[in-house]
């Protein structure tokens, strides 16, 4: 049971990523600070890809 929560909070944390780097990529097209987004979203991408990778999700 622990290892599909942590996959699932894998994928979550995966999409929140994606959402977040899409706030980063508007924010610097508009001209405004968008270093701290985008280093949140690399972060968030980065560990959420370490979790489901590690908990094998294609294998359920």
């Amino acid at each position: 049971m622990k290892r599909y929560t942590l996959a699932l909070i894998g994928l979550i944390l995966f999409s929140t990523g994606l959402c977040i780097f899409g706030e980063a990529v508007i924010s610097k097209y508009e001209n405004t600070s968008w270093v701290l987004t985008g280093t949140i979203s690399l972060i968030l991408i980065n560990a959420s890809l370490s979790l489901m990778i590690k908990n094998k999700w294609d294998t359920f």
